[in-house]
């Protein structure tokens, strides 16, 4: 029984694996009872290896897809923001105003006032003030009274960003002193003391009114025609009955043009036109020690100076050409006009990675001499002193060389022929011998000089260069006398300015004059001069200032007969108001 019994268990339970080789689902159960007798039949070897066969299934599947883009519009939109207004920056004040005070020995005032408007697209207009004088005194000499003051009201206009309008109305009043004469001289000559005269008898005065208008369009682009026009008006007044007017007008246009093809340049045409009306009235006398006989009459000229001067700026094969010509009129210095011709001609040239640039000019022009410029180069001019116009042709040659980021070196020579060159000579018809009259003469002049400076950002900065000069002139000068008085053979100088953590700035020059020859055979010795200035800022709205001159205290002489004040010494402060 128990053998039938296993023999079933085994045949179920064989038949059962067979249906779930074959994918069968079936899911039953037999139930055997009765009694079961385990019998081993012999069985035959299976010869054939077996098969695994995965019973799992395996679906392929045909997948395809597309990209369509879609944009995604942000839900959130950011708020505008505000520009930044950066700290410090030149809007937030303006420093639209300058006064500086001070005061030095030899009872110096000095006062310089400057005020603007602020800032405007179309509209600009200030004023401007100064004033310094000297009132000291030089042992046996007396005073030696100086005054220089003016004023100037200015203001300019845009029209529509097209058209720029200037003008400027000044006022300006300078007196000086004759006083080149000493006590023993003014005794032995007039048989006076300084307590017998006033200052007034030696008083040289003079008065400037000028006005300048001036128009040019704002044309950037230098392929459309620009151009600008001025006119200047002064009158000028003066102790001893002198009078002169001036009316200049000058203007100009100006083109692009190509050249070759490939270069770009501007054509200009300058013109300028100066009238002078110079009068002047004897009967007002002469500065004291004057020796000849005083004239009544009065003493009129009309003079005249016209200067046209076509030109061109262009590039061409790596050179920069500036190319005129300059044709002028003169008739300041006679009654008869004469016609010159001048070369206004410049080349230069950048080498080696633009750290040398040379440069080579011939140019030349008509300067008049004019009671104004006489009077600003020689404080001590006899009232009729002589006018003229000096015509000259300059030829130049200049190198200016880049050592490095903080060297530099220039190098220059110069030859001019000059016509009617201004010298100076004591006038023999003041007995005092301290009236200086002009005399004009023929000469060539060569000038050679170089310079060297180191500059270290804002912190220092020092310069030394100097000059030599040589002479020629045609002949002998008035009664005989070499030519080339005061007028040095050479000339140096050193500056040094430093920037202390931006509160104290410090400047000092040395200036070295060679000897000069001055009248009746007198040489002025060689002079030297040391100037300093010394500034402390307390902060962007006022600051400190202490000017010191002529600190070698050197009793030298420009003109013969006139020393200076061994040192001057001034002192004061410069405050701004900020304007937001």
């Amino acid at each position: 029984m128990k053998r039938t019994f296993a023999i079933l268990a085994l045949v179920l339970a064989t038949a059962t694996g067979l249906k779930a080789q074959q994918g069968g689902g079936y899911n039953e159960s037999v139930v055997v009872r009765g009694s079961y007798n385990p019998e081993i039949e012999p069985s035959e070897k299976l010869t054939f290896p077996a098969v695994i066969t995965d019973t799992l299934s395996r679906i392929e599947h045909a997948f395809s897809y597309n990209i369509t883009p879609h944009r995604l519009k942000a839900l959130y939109e950011p708020a505008r923001i505000k520009a930044a207004r950066i700290v410090g920056e030149p809007a937030t004040k303006l420093y639209n105003n300058y006064l500086r005070l001070g005061m030095g020995n030899y009872w110096s005032p000095l006062a310089d006032l400057y005020w603007s408007s602020t800032r405007d697209r179309e509209k600009t207009y200030g004023v401007r003030i100064n004033h310094r004088s000297s009132w000291g005194s030089l042992p046996d000499h007396g005073p030696n009274h100086m005054n220089q003051t003016g004023v100037t009201l200015f203001g300019k206009y845009i029209v529509a960003d097209k058209l720029q309008l200037s003008t400027d109305l000044g006022y300006e009043h300078d007196h000086n002193l004759y006083y080149g004469f000493s006590d023993s001289t003014l005794q032995a000559v007039l048989g006076n003391t300084r307590d017998d005269i006033s200052t007034a008898d030696y008083r040289a005065s003079y008065n400037v009114a000028s006005w300048n208008i001036g128009l040019r369009n704002m044309q950037l682009d230098p392929n459309k025609l620009g151009y600008s026009a001025g006119l200047h008006i002064d009158d000028l007044w003066a102790t001893y009955g002198r009078n002169q007017f001036n009316m200049t007008l000058a203007g100009d246009i100006h083109y692009g043009f190509n050249l070759l093809d490939q270069y770009r340049g501007v054509a200009y045409l300058a013109a300028t036109w100066e009238g002078y009306s110079y009068r002047r009235l004897g009967a007002k006398g002469e500065p004291l020690g004057y020796s000849a006989a005083a004239s009544t009459d009065t003493a009129r000229a009309n003079r005249n100076i016209v200067r046209l001067t076509p030109y061109a700026d262009f590039m061409l094969g790596g050179l920069h050409f500036h190319a005129g010509l300059t044709t002028a009129w003169d008739g300041f210095s006679s009654s008869d006009v004469a016609f010159h011709f001048y070369p206004d001609v410049t080349v230069s040239k950048k080498l080696m990675n633009d750290n040398l640039v040379l440069s080579l000019g011939a140019t030349g022009g008509l300067d008049a001499n004019t009671l104004n410029t006489l009077r600003l180069v020689n404080p001590y001019i006899a009232p009729d002193a002589e006018q003229s116009a000096t015509s000259h042709y300059d030829f130049t040659g200049h190198a200016r060389w880049t050592l490095s980021r903080k060297l530099e070196a220039n190098a220059e020579v110069s030859y001019s022929m000059a016509d009617n060159d201004l010298i100076f000579m004591l006038d023999p018809a003041y007995s005092l011998n301290n009236v200086y009259q002009t005399f004009y003469l023929s000469d060539n002049r060569l000038t050679i000089g170089a310079d060297i400076a180191f500059v270290n950002d804002e912190l220092l900065t020092l310069r030394a260069g100097g000059h030599y000069y040589s002479y020629k002139y045609t002949g002998l000068g008035p009664f005989g006398v070499r030519a080339e008085l005061y007028r040095p053979d050479w000339d140096a100088f050193v500056r040094a300015s430093a920037n202390y953590n931006d509160k104290w700035f410090f400047h000092v020059e040395a200036q070295l004059l060679g000897k000069m020859q001055a009248d009746q055979g007198e040489v002025l010795p060689m002079r030297y001069g040391i100037n300093a200035e010394v500034e402390y800022r307390h902060n962007r709205a006022l600051s400190f200032f202490l000017k010191m001159d002529n600190l070698a205290f050197q009793r030298y002489y420009l003109w013969a007969n006139y020393p200076s004040q061994r040192g001057l010494f001034v002192g004061g402060l410069t405050y701004t108001i900020p304007h937001k």
